[in-house]
């Protein structure tokens, strides 16, 4: 097994969290790594199967876009993948696509959603289904009622998997006591308003690099989004 030790002076930090979110943000299975603490040495030792330290060839369906050449690499194996958009107009794809690479969507995450609705269920496939439209058609689903891109499959799991570590706030999305106190469910309005709450707190929580801030919102400064 390899080990690593993780050692603070002053004693002021969760050596035994940082620990954690190290493995978590290395994608290590956690079967695979231990997690021993030190109490009385202020340190943590994290051991870890050689196996994951191999260097292994990035898997570029979950690789995020950022450049130019990179979109239309990422373009290219989207139209190769999916038989629907060999008739789109490949300056129409990528314009769509952009938008969602943006947003930090990989070319997996896409892939999903051409084939998948937001709630899971499957596309129609065949003659008929395929085209501009379609695409257009396919992607809106995967946008909020402003617009908005939601978060991709990939970034739901890796918020959900957040959430289940570090729990959310007690009460959320429940309804306000008094007129509603006999309510057996939240209104829609709730839930809705509860749900913006739990993606934002899994946002705020989401490790994000300045590196893909800055790329954010220099690519958004050359978007136009459309409102379909």
């Amino acid at each position: 097994m390899a080990e690593f030790r993780i050692v603070s002076e002053g004693g002021e930090l969760d050596l035994r969290r940082l620990a954690a979110d190290l493995v978590e943000s290395q994608g290590w299975p956690r079967d695979q790594v231990s997690i021993w603490e030190n109490r009385g040495g202020g340190d943590v030792l994290v051991t870890v199967d050689p196996a994951l330290l191999a260097d292994s060839k990035p898997d570029p369906l979950s690789a995020t876009v950022h450049t130019r050449s990179d979109v239309h690499r990422a373009c290219e194996t989207l139209r190769r993948s999916d038989p629907s958009l060999r008739g789109v107009d490949f300056a129409e794809l990528r314009d769509e696509a952009a938008r969602f690479f943006a947003a930090g969507w990989t070319v997996g995450d896409l892939l999903h959603a051409l084939g998948h609705r937001h709630d899971g269920t499957p596309w129609e496939q065949g003659p008929g289904y395929e085209g501009v439209e379609w695409l257009q058609h396919r992607l809106r689903n995967w946008k909020s009622e402003t617009g908005d891109i939601r978060p991709s499959v990939s970034q739901e799991g890796a918020q959900m998997r957040i959430v289940g570590r570090i729990g959310l706030p007690g009460g959320l999305g429940l309804p306000e006591e008094g007129a509603q106190a006999g309510r057996r469910a939240a209104s829609p309005q709730a839930a809705r308003a509860a749900a913006d709450d739990a993606r934002r707190l899994m946002r705020a929580q989401s490790p994000t690099t300045s590196d893909s801030l800055e790329h954010r919102d220099r690519t958004a400064a050359h978007i136009t989004r459309r409102r379909h």
